[in-house]
């Protein structure tokens, strides 16, 4: 039953030069692991992206290949250069708008929820967390210090060390937390991988 409702399931990676691998590999991992579709987009000319930490990383498609595609939710990492270079990319901010007006679910991890979401004037009234004390710098969203925060369609995440959390959520808003027996479900992964964080840390 899981795995038939994931693999319905579209999830936009977007990454830029500069992103923070750790938050991107991860995410991808987990999402895949549940079946769940993840295009890798490089928000650029070329597949071709490098990271935080000069890690070289070829994206599934450019952001431009698949900006007209509907996703179920986008996700950003965080990283310093690449939340810079995806907040001026116009394409990026039409893109998540779209989405955003579609009801879908937007979902950055540390400082891309400050950086690129409230810089932009995404977030309006909702809350949200972001890495760093970057959410000073912007009116938008209402911010708060959480690990991960769920608001509407919104799913954001402190940082790095919330990988595991931001991830297990993000996929439970799509296919369901299911039942520990259920190798297709957020659970049975979740102790498979060895995860014991909240909120998965309960035994069936």
């Amino acid at each position: 039953m899981g795995n038939d409702l994931a693999t319905t399931k579209r999830i936009a990676v977007l990454l830029a030069d500069g992103f923070e691998e750790a938050e991107a590999v991860v995410f991808i991992d987990i999402m895949r692991r549940l079946k769940i579709n993840v295009d890798v987009l490089a928000c650029k000319n070329e597949r071709h992206v490098n990271s935080y930490f000069k890690v070289n990383i070829t994206a599934d498609f450019t952001l431009s290949e698949k900006f007209d595609d509907d996703y179920d939710a986008v996700m950003m990492p965080g990283g310093p250069e690449g939340t810079a270079n995806l907040t001026s990319d116009e394409m990026v901010i039409g893109f998540l708008k779209r989405h955003i007006a579609r009801g879908k679910l937007i979902c950055p991890l540390c400082s891309s929820g400050a950086k690129v979401v409230a810089a932009n004037g995404l977030f309006g009234q909702h809350k949200y967390v972001s890495g760093a004390d970057f959410y000073k710098s912007f009116d938008d969203g209402v911010h708060v210090d959480q690990k991960v925060v769920v608001d509407g369609q919104f799913i954001s995440g402190k940082g790095l060390g919330v990988v595991f959390d931001f991830s297990f959520i993000v996929a439970e808003h799509l296919i369901g937390k299911g039942d520990v027996e259920d190798k297709s479900s957020v659970r049975w992964q979740a102790q498979h991988i060895d995860y014991d964080g909240w909120p998965y840390a309960e035994q069936s």
